[in-house]
């Protein structure tokens, strides 16, 4: 594996709207008010390092793991309901000295019965969607992800990483009359032409890919590219979406990367 560059440290990207990586969470009883801090970065490194990911607290809020990920959690919102129900939003910056040196970030939206079961919960649905993307975007060799790969007579390669999907459905039984039954590339190979300018890049690309339907048949669609929104790809998922049998609530997600093969800096 790759160790972090001792002369590299990742800049925040402005475009991020996080609002820090610790806070203090108030409380106040019929007799007392009273603080507690929250430190994001270490509640990360403790979520990751029960999924076996190594790594160690550096500046400023910087979580860094033996392959090189810098990660830098951050606040977006947090509230919690009559004591027993809380939900979040926070943000997850990734940077890394040769495949993402300029960074990315992503959303992470939770729900759990405290505030900080909800912030873990996001962290570690993060740990398993997205992240092992990442750690296979630095390898030849790929342990999370499928992948595609594509070439041009002038030499250009580029590969697609398709991490895992979250799929729910409120009604499996009922037969999927698809014309290609869904599989971890079907959100992005339905929605190819909306990534048209990624693909053509000789950058690195993070995009989310959600796509839903209600019980009523209302579509729902959210894409964004590093982070920021995508409304070409949003238009392109709702259009797969109608495509999709009737089978009641049902939603689609998943995270891709879009490199170029030579981006993989570990060869195993």
């Amino acid at each position: 594996m790759t160790s972090p560059s001792s002369d590299f440290f990742p800049s925040r990207l402005a475009a991020n709207p996080g609002e820090g990586a610790s806070f203090e969470m108030n409380y106040r009883d019929g007799e007392r008010a009273w603080s507690e801090p929250v430190d994001l970065s270490a509640m990360l490194l403790q979520t990751l390092a029960a999924r076996g990911h190594e790594g160690r607290l550096a500046q400023d809020g910087w979580v860094v793991l033996s392959d090189g990920l810098w990660l830098l959690p951050q606040i977006l919102s947090l509230s919690v309901k009559d004591g027993d129900t809380a939900s979040s939003s926070t943000t997850i910056e990734v940077a890394h000295a040769q495949l993402l040196p300029g960074g990315t970030f992503e959303f992470q939206h939770s729900v759990g019965g405290s505030a900080i079961d909800t912030l873990a919960r996001g962290f570690d649905l993060w740990a398993q969607v997205d992240l092992v993307v990442y750690q296979d975007a630095l390898r030849k060799e790929l342990e999370h992800c499928t992948s595609m790969e594509m070439s041009w007579q002038e030499g250009r390669a580029r590969r697609v990483l398709f991490g895992p999907v979250a799929h729910r459905v409120a009604h499996p039984e009922v037969e999927a009359d698809e014309e290609h039954p869904f599989c971890p590339c079907c959100l992005f190979t339905n929605t190819w032409d909306a990534f048209k300018s990624q693909i053509e890049s000789d950058a690195v690309y993070g995009v989310r890919l959600y796509a839903a339907r209600d019980a009523q048949g209302e579509v729902q669609a959210d894409c964004r590219v590093n982070g920021e929104d995508w409304p070409a790809g949003a238009e392109a998922l709702r259009a797969y979406v109608t495509q999709w049998p009737d089978r009641g609530f049902e939603f689609r997600k998943q995270y891709v990367v879009i490199q170029s093969p030579a981006q993989a800096v570990v060869a195993e």
